[in-house]
C-alpha cells in the first residue's frame, strides 16, 4: 500500500470507532435526563454550526436553492426519522445489536435496487441477501434476551428505512460536494428536532459541566470528525475500499457497548450478527450502479 492509502485506510478506521460511539454518548445523555428529541436537538444543532462555519469560511455553501430545500427537507424527515429509530432501538434493545440491525441497510439498499432500478443482482449478491435474512432472524430473536418487540422492531425499521433513504437521496443531491450537503441535511435534522422538543417537554439544557462534555462529545467526536474523516478516507482509498473498511463500525460498537454498558449478546445473536458482518462485507462491494451510488451518499450523513 502507498502511503496515501496507508492514511486513507486510517482516516476511514478513525471514522467508523468515531461513529461507534454515537449509541453510548446517546445512552450517557438518556442517563442524564434527556430525553430523544432533546439528544437530537443538540447532536444536529452542534453539527450543523461547525458544519456551516467551515462552508462559509471555504465558500462553499451558495447551492441551487431548490437543491438546498431538498437537502434540508432529507434532514427534516429522512434522516431525522432514520435517527429517531435508531435512538429508540438504543433505549430499548442496547448499542451492539442495534448496530448489527441497522447494518443491514447494504441489503434493503440492494434490494431497492433489484426492485426499482431493475438491476439484476448476481448469484453472490442473491447469496449475500440470504444470509442477511438468516442472520436478521436470528439477532432479532423475540425469545432472546433482547425480546423487546418494539426494540427490534425499530432495529430492522433503522436499517430499511436508512436503505430508503440513501436510495432516493442519492438522486436528489448527488451533485453537491459532500461536506455542503451534510451541512443542509444537518440543519434540516435540527430543525426537526428543536421543534419536536419544544412541541414536548421543551428541549433539556446540560445541568453541568459533564453534561455538556457529553453533548461535545457526540457533536464532535460521533459526528463531526466521522464524517469528515471520512470523506478524508475516501478521497485517499475510493468509496469501494472505504465502504468494506467502515464494517469496523458495528463491530467496535459491539465492543464498546460490552466494555462500557456491559451489554451481553445472546448465542443465537451474536451467529446473526456474524452472519450479517459477512453478507456486509459482500455487500459493500460495489457491483451494481445503485449500490455504489448509496454507497458514496451514506457517508455523507451517517
Amino acid at each position: 500500500m502507498t502511503r496515501a492509502e496507508i492514511t486513507g485506510a486510517a482516516l476511514v478506521a478513525a471514522s467508523a470507532c468515531g461513529f461507534a460511539t454515537l449509541g453510548i454518548f446517546g445512552t450517557e445523555l438518556y442517563a442524564q435526563g434527556f430525553d430523544l428529541p432533546s439528544v437530537l436537538a443538540w447532536r444536529f444543532g452542534g453539527a450543523t454550526v461547525l458544519f456551516w462555519i467551515w462552508i462559509v469560511a471555504r465558500r462553499r455553501w451558495r447551492i441551487p436553492w431548490r437543491t438546498a430545500l431538498t437537502a434540508v427537507a432529507m434532514g427534516a424527515v429522512g434522516y431525522a426519522l432514520q435517527s429517531t429509530l435508531y435512538f429508540v432501538a438504543i433505549g430499548r434493545i442496547g448499542v451492539g445489536l442495534t448496530a448489527l440491525l441497522l447494518y443491514t441497510y447494504p441489503a434493503f439498499v440492494a434490494m431497492l435496487a433489484w426492485l426499482v432500478y431493475r438491476e439484476q443482482p448476481s448469484r453472490r449478491r442473491i447469496a449475500a441477501l440470504a444470509i442477511t435474512f438468516v442472520g436478521t432472524s436470528l439477532a432479532a430473536n423475540p425469545h432472546g434476551p433482547h425480546a423487546d418487540w418494539l426494540g427490534l422492531t425499530a432495529g430492522v425499521a433503522t436499517g430499511a428505512w436508512y436503505a430508503v433513504y440513501l436510495t432516493v437521496g442519492t438522486r436528489l443531491v448527488s451533485a453537491v460536494d459532500s461536506l455542503t450537503a451534510s451541512a443542509y441535511v444537518c440543519l434540516g435534522a435540527m430543525l426537526s428536532f428543536v421543534i419536536a422538543s419544544f412541541a414536548g417537554a421543551g428541549l433539556h439544557m446540560p445541568a453541568g459541566a459533564a453534561a455538556a462534555a457529553t453533548i461535545a462529545a457526540i457533536v464532535v467526536v460521533a459526528t463531526v470528525i466521522p464524517i469528515t474523516t471520512l470523506f478524508g478516507g475516501m478521497r485517499r482509498l475510493g468509496t469501494p475500499r472505504a465502504a468494506v473498511l467502515s464494517t469496523l463500525e458495528p463491530l467496535v460498537t459491539v465492543a464498546l457497548g460490552a466494555a462500557i454498558l456491559h451489554e451481553r449478546l445472546g448465542r443465537a445473536e451474536f451467529a446473526g450478527g456474524i452472519l450479517i458482518i459477512g453478507a456486509l462485507i459482500v455487500l459493500q462491494m460495489p457491483e451494481a450502479p445503485a449500490l455504489a451510488r448509496a454507497d458514496a451518499l451514506s457517508v455523507k450523513n451517517r
